[in-house]
């Protein structure tokens, strides 16, 4: 996987969520790499980063830990999220810091579990892929704006970054979609010990807001900040803010 490497300090790993590359950090890059020193991937298929075989959430955990330092903190948002809290349970000696944004263990709905989305959106978009990929992902990306304030601006961004000027590849869109279908990890997360944030935008309508209540619930060592007039990519909606929450918790003064 192409991973760039930033900054100096701690290590941080950023991971994207679906659809999108290392890119959707920029705006917040250069404030994070002055105390961190970040390794930011593009998830396989996706960015710079060729297509794998093995598309399984298993083996994107293991090869980014072949990459990694040994002690490392994560920040994972949506699928980035979910691979973040495989990579705890796998590696769990080896993560430091959890930064869960818009990130919930069970993304699909199914019994005992309803904070999530009805599996036929998946579906919707895992079959209009193969007819229009971009057409696809422009929902995608509108879907994840709603509630945010500057959700035009944003969407413009979004549209130029990752439709026009670097294209996934579908084979890895889906694989990707899968596992956002298949994993639960509502269970395992209960045995996440590291010192973990959870943040979550308001009117989230992929992740809502009640699933980041319930990991705050589950896991012992972890706050919860919900923030106001806020979709699915509080980072770039609330940038300023998004940052304050992530120094706080590393105890770095952003001055």
């Amino acid at each position: 996987m192409n991973i760039k490497v930033i900054g100096n300090g701690e290590p941080l790993l950023l991971i994207h969520g679906w659809g999108m590359s290392g890119k959707i950090w920029d705006i917040i890059e250069i404030n994070l790499s002055k105390y961190y020193k970040l390794y930011i991937v593009d998830l396989p298929g996706m960015g710079e980063s060729d297509e794998i075989q093995d598309y399984s959430l298993k083996n994107l955990v293991n090869q980014l830990y072949k990459q990694l330092p040994k002690k490392i903190s994560i920040l994972g948002w949506s699928l980035g999220g979910i691979i973040a809290l495989k990579y705890c349970e796998t590696y769990s000696e080896n993560v430091t810091r959890l930064f869960l944004v818009a990130t919930t263990p069970c993304f699909i709905n199914k019994e005992n579990w309803n904070l999530g989305v009805d599996e036929s959106l998946l579906d919707k978009f895992y079959g209009q892929l193969v007819q229009c990929w971009s057409k696809t992902l422009d929902q995608f990306f509108m879907l994840q704006l709603i509630g945010s304030n500057n959700r035009k601006e944003i969407m413009k961004n979004l549209r130029s970054t990752f439709i026009t000027k670097s294209s996934p590849k579908i084979k890895s869109l889906k694989a990707a979609l899968k596992i956002l279908k298949i994993t639960d990890l509502t269970k395992s997360i209960t045995h996440i010990r590291v010192p973990t944030t959870i943040i979550v935008g308001e009117n989230d309508k992929l992740t809502p807001k009640e699933a980041s209540l319930y990991m705050g619930d589950k896991i012992k060592n972890s706050r919860v900040k919900i923030f106001k007039n806020t979709g699915h990519i509080p980072f770039l909606s609330h940038p300023k803010d998004f940052l304050e929450e992530v120094f706080h918790d590393s105890n770095i003064s952003n001055d």
